[in-house]
């Protein structure tokens, strides 16, 4: 997938627009890695537990370059690995979402496994027995 993001953007933004977009199932925690450094969704929400977190409140442009290349995580637990680049800086003036998706392939087509319609859900369980796929209907009256 290629966006174009405005630099002013939060590094919270662009996580909910990846989780979003791309890979919610079931509010999931999530992390950027940049230069080392992890910004993190609940970095400072657990005194006990410092692990060095800074928080995503951080604007783009402040921690981001062009050819620089950062890491994000997804779900802790079966964890979505992305690698992202920031490709080239660019002048232009601002229209509509802080977030614009350029190009994208084109998703594979899964079917729901009960009706066989395009399926929009997944079960967080079933998915560990590779199952799970339904349509909004079919996922209404799913255990």
């Amino acid at each position: 997938m290629h966006l174009a993001v405005t630099s002013s953007t939060a590094l919270t933004t662009l996580d909910q627009f990846l989780s979003n977009t791309w890979l919610k199932c079931c509010g999931h925690l999530s992390a950027f890695v940049i230069d080392g450094v992890r910004y993190a969704i609940d970095a400072g929400m657990y005194d006990d537990w410092d692990m060095g977190e800074k928080s995503m409140q951080v604007r783009l442009d402040k921690v981001l370059s062009p050819g620089q290349i950062c890491s994000y995580e997804y779900d802790y637990g079966t964890t979505t690995e992305l690698k992202l680049k920031v490709i080239t800086e660019r002048q232009v003036a601002a229209k509509g979402n802080a977030i614009q998706v350029l190009a994208r392939n084109t998703p594979p087509a899964i079917l729901c496994e009960v009706c066989g319609k395009p399926a929009t859900e997944v079960c967080s369980q079933c998915i560990f027995d590779n199952k799970g796929w339904l349509c909004d209907d079919c996922e209404e009256d799913h255990e």
